[in-house]
């Protein structure tokens, strides 16, 4: 039985794409790590997640190439533009490998795979949690939250309720830690 090529797998930082193929072979998927997605043949899972990346997709759609988006959380907007673009399919890394190798072979199969709906945020933060959100993520990120509360002149128990508030409208998911919480609110624009 010949054995399927080797999934092609890119990032701009050596350890993602390491672990990206490391997952895939432990779930018995030949991959290699290549330097140069543009150039990459058959399947390539790629982190083309900035704004000048879109033109490798565009090549590569040209060229009938698959390729698979991994990696980021980013926003709707932003996910559209790299299916338009030619994306196979996006997956974040807040997705367990499981589902990265699923998507893999339903794309290897010749499969359409579906995009998910991005978790829409419940609504924009008020003018007080950007406030909030810049003084304890950004200006004052060093600082105990009792060190903000007192800097933005209020209690602790009312900059909890603040953050709190910021959590569940940016979605739970990976936003249990400072850096976390930040990297959410900066996707979605919310903090600068």
């Amino acid at each position: 039985m010949p054995s399927s090529p080797a999934v092609a797998v890119w990032s701009p930082w050596c350890l993602h794409a390491d672990a990206v193929a490391g997952v895939l072979a432990e779930y018995g998927i030949s991959a290699e790590v290549v330097d140069d997605p543009a150039a990459a043949q058959g399947l390539l899972v790629a982190e083309l997640v900035g704004a000048d990346d879109l033109h490798v997709l565009e090549a590569r759609r040209r060229g009938e190439l698959p390729t698979i988006v991994w990696g980021g959380t980013l926003p709707v907007p932003r996910v559209a533009a790299l299916r338009d673009a030619g994306a196979s399919a996006y997956v974040t890394l807040l997705h367990a490998p499981r589902e990265l190798v699923a998507v893999v072979r339903q794309v290897q199969d010749g499969q359409r795979v579906a995009w998910p709906g991005c978790e829409a945020p419940v609504g924009a933060l008020t003018g007080r949690e950007r406030e909030v959100a810049q003084a304890y993520l950004v200006q004052w990120a060093d600082g105990t939250r009792a060190e903000v509360a007192t800097r933005l002149g209020m209690s602790e128990r009312t900059l909890k309720v603040h953050i709190a508030n910021i959590r569940a409208k940016a979605g739970h998911r990976g936003t249990g830690t400072r850096d976390g919480l930040l990297r959410t609110l900066t996707v979605r624009g919310w903090v600068g």
